[in-house]
């Protein structure tokens, strides 16, 4: 974040590298946003595979359990 916001002032700053730093600044944030998208996989993976785990284990699958699978995604 830190790193967006430097590139994100330097852009206002220096005009004659305005449009440089704003595209360094854009590349960033896209990171940044990358970086989150996998944290929020990471976090709810573990919860999806016990489900899962539990469905297989009892040789069926509710309709309730299901939806809550396909909700965790």
């Amino acid at each position: 974040y830190i790193r967006t916001m430097y590139l994100g002032i330097q852009s206002r700053r220096q005009k004659e590298n305005q449009r440089r730093f704003y595209w360094a600044m854009m590349y960033e944030y896209a990171d940044v946003n990358m970086l989150r998208l996998l944290e929020t996989f990471l976090e709810s993976a573990p919860q999806l595979v016990l489900q899962l785990c539990i469905m297989i284990q009892k040789n069926r699958a509710e309709t309730l359990q299901c939806k809550e699978c396909l909700k965790t995604l």
